[in-house]
């Protein structure tokens, strides 16, 4: 597009800088004649305005005011041809433009206004055919670089060795690029505080917010329109991405409960990991949030952090379990997206031949003492806020339930009984029977046979020393294992 430069250097205007030489980068989008006394509400961004002087004020202390809403119109320029008998251009007119470098031109009052109005709509046109062939060829090399199967930032780089501008994708929200060309890398190497009025930053539209910045590279970035074709381009892509991210969440959803409930080995869908990007060690997470409070889940899995693998996801409220990258950093991320009091676990690394059932065991253990400990992320087998006496491992706990307790949680299980409660209750109350009876809400001779009756099942006498520490280790195993008597039996 031509600039006022540009025009000043065509001989045959005859065109000379009376003020804002500085400005003479500035592009020429049209070329209108206007003798109006308000130019600036006929004219778009990017005009140059052409007069005889007839809408100059007479007074002289009038035209700097009128010279200052001209400018803030952001027309590009204004070329004075004085007709005989106007107003002429005062120097406090001619200072006001230069402190705003704007380009006030002279012109002979006997230029024809056509000829330079051709002038600029010719450069108009040409920059406008010149667009539609870069357009056509940016679309052409995108293409390509799809076919080619390249990467995110592969295709930038190639958009910036077409059109000349260093190039990258950002995500507004968080601060984070989503792609970059070599180019942009360099640029942003060499400019640590980051863009300045050289740069150009458009809105990429469709979900999400994110822009396209377009900093100089073997080109100036001038061409806004262009910019919103290159950020139009991006955001097939990105929306392409997302869908497929929406799909992945959808299958994994099918695939993980089978793995929760073993019914689906580990092994075989190890493949399946490596496909969504975990090449790495895999851990199964969980995160809970305080007071059993809803997550907020549902697009969780667009996160910018998560561009590159698409964990495996299901929302058991008020859980979200997931198998994912052993990455501690991460979790503590998708924590904080997930809810203000929302904290993560997660088991050990697993193998092909681990029990996925157990390690979710693990996680929701190292999750809920996370939030005791008031911390964003615990790893399982780190942190416990035991005292060194209670089993130090879900699978010790279980085993430690079912010898103590399952002859009482299988007997409740049968006889939809009570045998359970009865006994943490008359524990709780350090033994007295009175009290723990009114906390039950029966007789005090009816608990005394249910702890008959759990003597009977267990071996174990409740109102002895022994017996009575023995139940309780296993009620509190149980408990600090964050899990129901029913699971540790399953």
């Amino acid at each position: 597009m031509i600039t006022v430069d540009g025009l000043v250097a065509v001989p045959s205007l005859g065109l000379s800088y009376l003020a804002g030489a500085r400005g003479g980068s500035r592009p020429v989008t049209w070329a209108h004649a206007c003798d109006l006394p308000d130019p600036w509400r006929w004219f778009k961004p990017g005009d140059m305005v052409m007069t005889t002087g007839g809408g100059l004020p007479a007074d002289p202390a009038g035209q700097a005011p009128w010279i200052t809403k001209l400018i803030d119109s952001r027309v590009s320029s204004l070329v004075v041809a004085l007709k005989p008998g106007a107003a002429e251009v005062t120097p406090e007119l001619l200072d006001a433009a230069d402190e705003r470098d704007f380009p006030v031109l002279s012109a002979s009052f006997d230029l024809q206004f056509v000829t330079l109005a051709r002038t600029v709509i010719e450069s108009a046109v040409q920059t406008e055919r010149q667009r539609l062939a870069t357009i056509r060829r940016l679309y052409d090399v995108y293409w390509q670089s799809l076919r080619a199967r390249g990467t995110f930032d592969t295709r930038i780089s190639a958009l910036e060795g077409s059109i000349g501008w260093a190039l990258e994708v950002r995500d507004l929200d968080s601060g984070e690029t989503l792609a970059q060309g070599q180019q942009a890398a360099r640029w942003r190497s060499a400019h640590p505080e980051g863009p300045g009025e050289e740069s150009a930053q458009v809105p990429i539209p469709g979900a999400g917010n994110g822009a396209l910045l377009a900093h100089p590279g073997r080109h100036p970035v001038q061409d806004p329109a262009l910019l919103h074709h290159l950020g139009g381009l991006i955001a097939l892509e990105l929306e392409h991405h997302a869908a497929q991210r929406d799909h992945l969440r959808a299958s994994g959803r099918d695939l993980l409960p089978g793995l929760l409930d073993d019914t689906i080995g580990l092994a075989a869908v190890w493949p399946e990991l490596r496909h969504r990007g975990m090449t790495g060690p895999v851990v199964v997470a969980c995160w809970k949030a305080s007071g059993n409070a809803p997550l907020n889940h549902e697009n969780i899995h667009h996160e910018v952090r998560l561009q590159d693998c698409a964990p495996l996801l299901a929302y058991r409220p008020p859980l979200l379990l997931a198998i994912l990258p052993d990455d501690p950093d991460l979790l503590r991320f998708l924590a904080t997206k997930l809810g203000p009091q929302c904290a993560a676990g997660s088991s050990t690394p697993l193998a092909a031949s681990t029990q996925v059932s157990e390690a979710a065991r693990q996680a929701q253990l190292a999750a809920a003492q996370a939030l005791e400990a008031g911390r964003r992320y615990l790893r399982y087998g780190t942190g416990q806020p035991d005292a060194g006496f209670l089993p130090r491992s879900v699978e010790d706990t279980r085993q430690l339930v079912r010898r103590i307790l399952g002859p009482l949680v299988e007997y409740d299980r049968s006889h939809d009984g009570t045998l359970v409660e009865s006994l943490r209750t008359f524990l709780s109350n350090d033994g007295v029977w009175q009290r723990s009876a009114g906390d039950l809400g029966i007789h005090r001779q009816t608990l005394v046979y249910r702890l008959r009756k759990t003597e009977q099942l267990t071996g174990l006498k409740p109102t002895s020393t022994r017996g009575a520490a023995m139940l309780w280790l296993a009620l509190q195993a149980a408990d600090s294992a964050h899990l129901s008597l029913q699971d540790l039996m399953d």
